[in-house]
């Protein structure tokens, strides 16, 4: 029996590696084919496996509402407080890398793609807003559009950061090399 063999789950006759289907009983063979190996896993760890657009919509919705805090409410409550231009962008940056962080923190799975995407939608209107209210320190528009750039990716870094501080719930172990030291492969 050659070593490059996949095993049929129904009928356990052996199969060549590329073979779609058991040469004995015809069951599908790609899905065994497609399993991923132990060391694969531990590579795969940290990336997504789908997307879920419920956190889309949260991230969208604490990123608004912490820009409407930090650019809206701030500047009235404290008079000194002016988030215009290139502070406010730069208060923008910030917040996105921290609301990232902390959305990745609480959520379930490996989420690295929705933070960044919520940050995206919800930075466009706070850079339209950070314009809109500019009057002595107003930007050019390739500014705000840097700025939300600059936003999105801090927005993924939070969210690999989050994804870090949480660390694997069921995370697997790094993959034990069963050679001895004396021993050569084959």
């Amino acid at each position: 029996m050659a070593a490059e063999q996949i095993e049929c789950h129904v009928c356990g006759v052996g199969n060549p590696v590329g073979t779609e289907r058991c040469q004995a009983c015809g069951a599908r063979l790609s899905e065994l084919a497609a399993e991923l190996t132990e060391e694969e896993l531990y590579a795969r760890r940290y990336q997504p496996d789908e997307i879920e657009p419920r956190w889309v919509f949260i991230s969208f919705g604490l990123f608004l509402v912490m820009a409407a805090i930090a650019l809206g409410l701030l500047p009235l409550i404290i008079p000194v407080y002016d988030p215009q231009g290139f502070p406010g962008i730069m208060i923008t940056i910030i917040l996105w890398f921290i609301g990232a962080a902390a959305i990745n923190y609480v959520s379930s799975g490996k989420n690295f793609i929705e933070p960044p995407v919520g940050g995206l939608l919800a930075a466009i209107p706070t850079m339209i807003f950070l314009a809109s209210m500019a009057d002595v320190y107003r930007l050019s528009d390739g500014a705000y559009v840097l700025g939300t750039l600059m936003a999105t990716m801090m927005a993924l870094m939070g969210a690999f950061v989050g994804n870090l501080l949480r660390g694997e719930r069921d995370e697997p172990s790094p993959p034990k090399n069963r050679r001895s030291r004396g021993a050569k492969p084959a």
